[in-house]
């Protein structure tokens, strides 16, 4: 009996301590960033060497929220050419502790959901729009961030 309540309290505190490391450790962390796919490659931006979290923890994010750099980026993101489009365009991006934006990755899909190209030409002028927000509250750590840009037939439906 001595030996299966050892065994059984080991057992308890192994996993404790166990599921707390993993809990820590993965909870709002979030994994490399395959350098590859980044848009804005030829810049001087680099995360803070700390993890990076994704956007919806602890109020990383643009200031203002979204209503506040939709006021500043949806005349020129409107003014851009999407020529027989409609779909999702996906644009994600890290705020850095110094609230700097960088390492852009722009992932686009069509109305059934499926990846298509919009072209490296427009991929760079998106970028360069929203480069234009400075407001970021990175609150001293990495963050991730996403704005998505709603097309259809060409035209710009929505930006959230």
């Amino acid at each position: 009996m001595k030996y299966i309540n050892y065994f059984f309290y080991t057992t308890i505190s192994l996993s404790f301590i166990i599921g707390t490391i993993l809990f820590f450790s993965f909870h709002k962390m979030v994994g490399k960033i395959d350098k590859s796919d980044i848009i804005d490659k030829n810049t001087s931006f680099e995360p803070c060497p700390s993890v990076i979290y994704e956007y919806y923890n602890d109020g990383y994010g643009y200031k203002t929220e979204r209503f506040g750099f939709r006021k500043i980026i949806e005349n020129p993101i409107k003014n851009l050419n999407f020529p027989n489009f409609s779909g999702l365009i996906n644009v994600r991006f890290v705020i850095n502790c110094k609230n700097e934006i960088g390492y852009f990755r722009i992932k686009t899909t069509n109305q059934e959901y499926k990846s298509v190209q919009i072209g490296n030409e427009l991929e760079y002028e998106i970028v360069k729009i929203l480069k234009q927000l400075t407001d970021w509250n990175g609150k001293n750590e990495n963050s991730y961030y996403q704005i998505y840009i709603k097309i259809r037939n060409g035209k710009v439906d929505d930006i959230f």
